[in-house]
C-alpha cells in the first residue's frame, strides 16, 4: 500500500490506543464511539468534514487514551508505508463481527463506498463501535498485536 492516508493512520492509532486502554469507556464515550461507527458505515467520505472530529472528541479528553494515541500516531507517521499484512483481512473482520451477537441497527445504504484498506479499518471501527462491550471487542482484533510488534521493531531500527 502506497497511501498513508490520514484516516488510515488515525483509525489504526485509535484502535491500538483503545486496545491498550486500562479503564473502560464511560457512557458518553461509548455513545460518541457508536456515532463514529454509524458515520463510518453510512458516510465514510465525510472523514475530514465530520468523522475525524468526532473521533478526536473521544480521544482528546481522555488522558490515557490520548497519550497512547499520540504515541502510536507518531510511530505510524514514521513508517514509510504501512505493510499490507498489518491491516485486517476479511476473515478477521468476519470473526470480529461474529463475536458481537447483538444485532446492529443499520440506517440507509452507504452513499459513498470506502475502498481497500480504508474500508477494512472502517469495518473494524464499525464493529467495535457498535458492539455492546467495545473494550472487549477491540482486544479480539489480532491484527493490532501484529501491528504493535512491527511498530516496535521499526522504531528500534531507526
Amino acid at each position: 500500500m502506497n497511501a498513508k492516508a490520514d484516516n488510515i493512520i488515525t483509525l489504526l492509532a485509535f484502535l491500538l490506543a483503545f486496545r491498550d486502554l486500562e479503564t473502560p469507556f464511560g457512557e458518553q464515550e461509548k455513545q460518541n464511539l457508536k456515532e463514529v461507527a454509524k458515520q463510518l458505515y453510512t458516510q465514510p467520505k465525510a472523514w475530514e468534514d465530520y468523522i475525524k472530529g468526532l473521533l478526536l472528541e473521544i480521544i482528546t479528553p481522555n488522558p490515557d487514551l490520548n497519550q497512547s494515541y499520540q504515541f502510536y500516531k507518531s510511530q505510524l507517521d514514521n513508517l514509510e508505508e504501512i505493510p499490507d499484512d498489518l491491516l485486517p483481512n476479511e476473515a478477521e473482520i468476519s470473526r470480529l463481527n461474529a463475536l458481537d451477537k447483538a444485532p446492529i441497527t443499520r440506517g440507509f445504504k452507504p452513499k459513498d463506498e470506502a475502498t481497500g484498506y480504508e474500508s477494512q479499518l472502517n469495518n473494524v471501527v464499525v464493529i467495535v463501535g457498535s458492539s455492546e462491550k467495545p473494550e472487549e471487542t477491540v482486544k479480539q482484533a489480532t491484527f493490532l498485536e501484529k501491528c504493535k510488534q512491527v511498530l516496535s521493531q521499526s522504531n528500534q531500527s531507526n
